[in-house]
């Protein structure tokens, strides 16, 4: 582990790095294995990311995630769909999900059921769900913008619960959502 920066960096033999960063969502960590994203963690508010610039030794695509990131967090409308990934812990099955779930526009939904149909599992809707409670990277797959059906809002795995999954789903949205469902669709705007 280095710090270099204000920036805590653990490295291994495997090309694994990790940094920490405050948002204004929140701390979160992010980290690589080799180039793919292989983690991306909302902490607790009380945590205190040591990160305030970004570490030479992280590559222009890694410091350019973060500035995604941090922008995202600020408000600004940022796509994650093509950020490479290591889903390589989850069964087939979960991959095809989160693959899925990585394709759902910014300031749109789709509920458990629509999510397991699009990724050419109609039924598998309980499945979905415990896919995205096994999703080791929220924000870039973005399992907040899954909800349940009769427009609840579901579960998220965070620190904060479902309060975030909600300011997430209000940041995109630009204002308040009452998940009252629109017209069927693939995706859904998400109501004002």
């Amino acid at each position: 582990m280095t710090i270099q920066n204000g920036v805590t960096i653990k490295q291994d033999s495997t090309s694994f790095k990790s940094v920490q960063l405050e948002t204004s969502l929140g701390p979160a960590e992010v980290s690589w294995m080799g180039e793919k994203l292989s983690r991306f963690a909302w902490l607790p508010k009380r945590a205190k990311p040591k990160r305030r610039s970004f570490p030479e030794d992280l590559t222009d695509t890694q410091q350019e995630l973060l500035q995604d990131i941090a922008d995202y967090a600020a408000g600004i409308r940022i796509d994650f769909a093509d950020v490479p990934t290591d889903l390589s812990h989850g069964t087939p099955f979960q991959q095809r999900i989160w693959e899925a779930c990585q394709r759902i526009p910014y300031g749109e939904v789709v509920t458990y059921g629509e999510l397991a149909r699009l990724a050419g599992r109609p039924g598998a809707a309980r499945a979905v769900g415990t896919a995205m409670s096994q999703n080791r990277i929220p924000l870039i797959i973005p399992c907040h913008r899954v909800i349940s059906a009769g427009n609840k809002i579901g579960g998220f795995t965070s620190p904060q619960g479902i309060s975030l999954k909600k300011q997430l789903l209000d940041l995109e949205a630009g204002g308040p959502t009452d998940f009252r469902m629109p017209q069927k669709s693939n995706y859904r705007k998400m109501p004002k």
